[in-house]
């Protein structure tokens, strides 16, 4: 046996397991290996894992992944956009044509009479005036792409896509009224640059200072449904903006213009 020295008190003996003089187990001194005992430096590299990565790496994954969810956000965004809604269902009668002339012939008369009367128009009337409005834009359209160098009576409706008053009224292919309690909910279906999208409105109508109002409570455009705060925005920048303001003024004799009980009122002074 070769002689062996104990590592905690130094006696020199012949072999064996432990000291013969301090009784210390000579297993228990002897030096490990570093890499099965694993030590400072494999206990490093073996907690570099998947879940330490380097913050670099991190975010280069948040940004691939944030890529991704504002893609897939702006995609469904457009196809609601596009995807029109469907038309609200409104009241269709036949002889809302004639009641409403005779209507307007009756406010008329006792306007001319000095009398203060109110003028009450029931859904299928107000859509009766729309449509032959509508129908009026589309007969003078033509006319005015024949003489573009005369200038249409009443407000420029010049939008930012830089077109012109005849050119905006000629791609409304369809609008529909809808009223009901103190609401009013109008659909717009346009033309805009050979494609079809809608534009849903609901609000309250109200008179403010000879001009008129409206409170929104809803807006889509499409089938994506605007953010109240947003509408709010769009719709005071519409009523408030110098260049739109005059074309909300009401005449001088119309007091009050509100929707009561699914009818829209007129009242004069």
């Amino acid at each position: 046996m070769s002689d062996a020295i104990c590592p905690k008190c130094g006696t020199a003996m012949q072999g064996g397991a432990y000291c013969q003089r301090c009784g210390s187990i000579f297993e228990r001194h002897r030096p490990r290996d570093r890499g099965a005992a694993g030590g400072p430096g494999d206990r490093a590299s073996a907690g570099a894992g998947p879940t330490d990565a380097p913050a670099g790496s991190l975010l280069r994954r948040a940004y691939r992944v944030g890529r991704l969810v504002v893609a897939a956000a702006l995609g469904t965004a457009l196809v609601l956009i596009l995807w029109t809604a469907s038309p609200p269902k409104v009241a269709d009668d036949a002889q809302a044509p004639r009641r409403l002339e005779r209507k307007l012939e009756r406010f008329q008369a006792e306007t001319r009479l000095g009398r203060s009367p109110k003028l009450r128009l029931d859904e299928s009337e107000v859509n009766s005036w729309m449509q032959g409005n509508l129908a009026l834009a589309d007969r003078r359209a033509p006319e005015a792409k024949a003489s573009p160098g005369r200038s249409s009576p009443g407000v420029d409706l010049a939008s930012p896509t830089g077109l012109s008053a005849e050119e905006v009224q000629s791609n409304v292919r369809d609008i529909k009224v809808r009223m009901q309690g103190d609401r009013m909910t109008a659909y717009v279906l346009f033309d805009l640059y050979g494609k079809d999208l809608s534009l849903t409105l609901e609000g309250r109508l109200s008179v403010e200072g000879g001009y008129l109002r409206l409170s929104p409570t809803r807006m889509m455009l499409g089938s994506l449904p605007i953010p109240q705060a947003t509408v709010e925005r769009a719709v005071g920048s519409l009523f408030d903006s110098p260049q739109n303001r005059e074309r909300f003024r009401l005449p001088p004799n119309i007091r009050d213009l509100r929707v009561e009980n699914g009818q829209l009122v007129v009242a004069l002074h």
